[in-house]
């Protein structure tokens, strides 16, 4: 090799050894490649190729070799893939197959697409229990409520008149004051009563936990 063909820059003298120029800068900057093998200074310096090799012979480790030809070699796999050898032919390398990137946009696309499966399916299961009379609405359920105990206060209030009877002779009062007296109690003890079934009604959530699932 002439002294001219010897000089190379970074990128050239790094195709030459079979790495990267990235490894070459940090060859530089580890000073396993110095002195006499650097022609210049800086980013501009080249490489004096047939000194750098050597240099690289003695100071890389015992697991990164070079071939006589100069080039890197691999000597067994490893997990660095810029790992070197020195003796023995240059083994052919299998292509390497480019990395799966994670793409932020798809993962949440996906996501929102799993997200908007469950939905439907709880809702469909949710439609499914109220064909099959499983469930109420929460709103028929009031609805229900306000009707039972409606009819029973009905069913009360028509007794009333057959218990004023009753007490008026027992107590010889008329009874006319007696159903007075009576229809007033129970219609202010409903009032109250209807005030708390409201109440309650209102604190019904929408949903309730199903022990039987």
């Amino acid at each position: 090799m002439s002294l001219a063909a010897d000089i190379m820059t970074k990128s050239a003298f790094a195709a030459h050894v079979g790495v990267s120029a990235g490894r070459i800068s940090q060859y530089i900057a580890e000073r396993k490649i110095f002195g006499d093998a650097l022609e210049g200074e800086g980013r501009n310096a080249k490489i004096r190729a047939s000194v750098a090799v050597e240099q690289l012979r003695k100071t890389l480790d015992p697991s990164q070799r070079f071939g006589a030809n100069g080039a890197a070699t691999r000597s067994a796999p490893a997990p660095v893939a810029s790992e070197l050898s020195f003796d023995g032919p240059e083994k052919p390398k299998a292509p390497l197959k480019p990395p799966v990137i994670a793409d932020p946009f798809i993962d949440e696309v996906a996501a929102e697409k799993l997200k908007q499966q469950k939905i439907t399916t709880a809702r469909m299961e949710r439609e499914e229990a109220l064909e099959l009379g499983r469930y109420m609405l929460t709103d028929d359920a009031r609805r229900e409520m306000v009707k039972a105990v409606a009819e029973a206060f009905k069913v009360m209030e028509q007794a009333i008149p057959e218990m004023a009877k009753a007490i008026a002779a027992q107590f010889s009062v008329s009874t006319h004051d007696a159903t007075h007296v009576l229809l007033k109690s129970f219609r202010d003890h409903r009032a109250k009563k209807a005030r708390d079934f409201a109440d309650a009604a209102a604190e019904l959530e929408e949903h309730v936990e199903d022990e039987q699932q």
